[in-house]
């Protein structure tokens, strides 16, 4: 509904409909009454629509002598703007049962890439719970933060595009096949530019396998040529390998995880962010943070993933 627009020509007020055009000068202020043809116009709606708004006690109608209705201009006005507001509450709850929809499509198909990859469910989400965790303790605004996670839950969807063969072999993958997986980021990447509002996420979805020594991929970007959010879930995705079982590698516990996470400080991981990590993990290990269930990424330890013994620029 829109709202009536009101400007003074001389001593008289010209109403403009929502379609700009001028309905004539019938009335100084507005505590002037209009014909309901005219209020019509204003709104934008046909005659009977005005009628029903009065007939259904939504507007008020003032009677000539003659029976017909004549519409004070400020009721008129008030009745545009609680149209208004209905009309945008309404919208933003279709758009959130619509997201609400879209996320738990991808959830589904999330849960069933990381059954493909041979990893312990609901990776993906506790890649996204860690990468959240992350981004609340260095302080994201909202905005950035819903990105993040976004990104986190999305970082492996490339993957869909990979033989489950080569996913889920329990043994070293032959060079061949470990250049097939390497292209999941840039698979990655291309899936979610089809979508407009998933596209802010391209970039940390291509490079969540940069290392911090410009020793990952696909670009081989350095230092903080990685963008913030990409090395963010390169920790987040590591820790969730280590310590989730798979069908290439037992579980490590919290304690070993980090240890082994500390030796790659400065070399595959930012040292700040790594930092911050670990302090979190340390603050809330009791309430399940550092536990695989607690959470919502990782690769195959056969030579994608891991820390240490499991390289995560094999």
């Amino acid at each position: 509904m829109v709202c009536l627009l009101l400007k003074l020509e001389t001593n008289k007020t010209v109403y403009t409909s929502h379609s700009g055009e001028t309905v004539r000068s019938i009335a100084h202020n507005p505590a002037d009454l209009i014909k309901t043809k005219q209020a019509a116009q204003l709104l934008g709606v046909t005659v009977q629509t005005i009628k029903n708004y009065i007939y259904s006690g939504k507007l008020k109608s003032h009677r000539t002598l003659g029976g017909h209705h004549r519409i004070m201009v400020s009721d008129l006005q008030q009745l545009a703007s609680m149209q208004s507001s209905t009309s945008r509450k309404e919208f933003m709850e279709d758009y959130d049962t619509l997201y609400r929809g879209y996320f738990d499509t991808i959830g589904a198909l999330l849960n069933a890439l990381d059954a493909r990859d041979g990893i312990a469910s609901g990776h993906s989400r506790r890649v996204a719970n860690y990468a959240g965790a992350i981004g609340k303790a260095m302080g994201f605004p909202p905005k950035s933060q819903r990105t993040l996670e976004i990104a986190a839950l999305l970082h492996d969807v490339g993957k869909i595009m990979i033989s489950e063969q080569i996913l889920g072999k329990p043994g070293k993958l032959t060079d061949q096949e470990t250049y097939i997986i390497r292209q999941h980021p840039e698979m990655g990447e291309e899936i979610v530019g089809e979508v407009e509002f998933l596209r802010e996420t391209k970039p940390f979805i291509r490079n969540h396998h940069e290392r911090f020594d410009g020793l990952g991929y696909p670009d081989r970007l350095a230092g903080e040529d990685i963008p913030l959010e990409a090395r963010i879930i390169f920790i987040a995705e590591a820790f969730d390998t280590l310590r989730s079982e798979s069908s290439y590698h037992k579980s490590w516990d919290l304690k070993e995880t980090l240890v082994e996470m500390e030796r790659g400080s400065g070399t595959q991981f930012d040292p700040d962010i790594l930092q911050a990590f670990i302090e979190k993990v340390g603050k809330n290990s009791l309430n399940g943070l550092g536990s695989p269930e607690g959470l919502v990424p990782s690769e195959n330890a056969h030579g994608t993933l891991g820390v240490g013994r499991f390289s995560l620029s094999e």
